[in-house]
């Protein structure tokens, strides 16, 4: 901020160093509160960032197995990572692949050798690595012996004793639990051959093979776990945790707070995207959702107007949400391109209402994949206005 303070003279704020100071990185939406939620509580209290078939480079039927795709894991934050553990095809060492398919495997080892390089990049909070257990007792007990001599006093174990609750995140910093769980039906494993490809439709195929980064679940789920300074961890709200009340989130609750949100302006396009990137013949033509996910009664999407032929473009429109169980929102904020065949994707985040800071923000969107674009800022009103009291 000092910086651009340097622009300002005794009577006024020139415009140049006013719109640099809104849409600057100190003006961000979101509270920089650190880890402030209570590390001390059994893990069972938490909701922990997840990642499914952590292995996989791509489809769940022919892509290759590898331990790249846990490293790109774990550097953005997932805390727990599934491995599918099986014979090889020699039947005397252990291998990661997404059994009775054509993915291609890689050593157990590579896959543990990654995680113990990047496993506390992004948090210092611990690691589960959870194992789909595919293998004979002998190759069980080789996979205890390499677990073991991979990770080594960065292993928990609860040694001899029952634990009567589970440790606490703080407790177990740079610790990785690893935890097995056995396949629905065991079976032993046969050599995968050209003919399984047709053991499903391209239809069924499809369906499983992974999203092109464009799953909103998955931005939801990356919007909740940016709570909590970014560690991955998010404690679970009081009223999940009454043992003697049950929340229905299917319930009519009353509302806690009302959100005004007004949307001002988007810069940063053209500096992010080439030229043509949205249209070749002329600047593009771009709208904004803005919404609240949450409990059933909390979700609502609201829509702009689309600005046509512009860079910058300028809204300056407002809605409001009223908000039963703002412990459980997120604020939702997606742009598109509108094309006569098919939107273009123009950006997105998911902010913890919870942590949302109230006055002018400049609010910066990411890519369809969760990484933040480097330009790419909406300028935007948050309000938070109580209801009124009951009489």
């Amino acid at each position: 901020m000092s910086q651009r303070l340097c622009h300002l003279n005794k009577k006024d704020l020139h415009l140049e160093a006013s719109f640099g100071y809104l849409f600057g990185d100190d003006n961000s939406p979101q509270a920089s509160l650190g880890v402030h939620h209570d590390m001390s509580a059994p893990l069972s209290k938490y909701f922990i960032f997840t990642c499914h078939n952590s292995h996989l480079t791509g489809n769940q039927l022919s892509s290759d197995c590898s331990g790249v795709p846990i490293i790109n894991a774990l550097k953005r934050g997932v805390r727990v990572i599934e491995l599918d553990i099986w014979p090889n095809s020699e039947k005397d060492d252990v291998d990661v692949l997404h059994g009775v398919t054509l993915t291609a495997p890689v050593a157990f080892i590579k896959c543990l050798e990654s995680i113990k390089e990047s496993a506390f990049i992004s948090s210092e909070f611990p690691v589960f690595i959870t194992l789909e257990d595919h293998l004979t007792k002998d190759l069980q007990n080789k996979a205890a012996n390499v677990s073991l001599g991979a990770f080594q006093y960065f292993l928990f174990t609860p040694g001899g004793e029952v634990l009567k609750e589970f440790p606490s995140p703080e407790s177990l910093k740079k610790r990785v639990i690893i935890s097995t769980k056995p396949p629905k039906e065991y079976s032993q494993i046969e050599e995968v051959k050209d003919k399984e490809s047709d053991l499903l439709s391209d239809e069924a195929r499809d369906k499983l093979a992974p999203q092109k980064g464009n799953d909103k679940h998955l931005w939801l789920m990356q919007g909740m776990f940016r709570a909590n300074g970014h560690c991955r961890y998010v404690k679970k709200p009081d009223f999940l945790l009454n043992p003697n009340e049950i929340f229905d989130p299917e319930d009519k609750h009353p509302v806690k707070t009302t959100l005004k949100v007004t949307l001002y302006i988007g810069e940063g396009w053209c500096h992010d995207f080439d030229h043509t990137h949205f249209d070749p013949y002329s600047p593009p033509d771009f709208y904004a959702k803005v919404g609240v996910a949450g409990v059933p009664e909390d979700k609502n999407m609201k829509k702009t107007e689309t600005v046509e032929n512009s860079w910058v473009p300028f809204w300056n429109q407002e809605f409001e949400f009223h908000i039963t169980v703002p412990e459980l929102a997120l604020l939702r904020i997606e742009v598109y391109e509108n094309d006569m065949e098919k939107d273009d994707f123009a950006g997105e985040t998911c902010i913890p209402i919870a942590e949302l800071k109230s006055g002018i923000r400049a609010v910066p969107l990411m890519d369809n994949k969760g990484d933040m674009y480097n330009n790419v800022k909406l300028l935007m009103q948050f309000e938070f206005i109580s209801p009124p009291e009951a009489t």
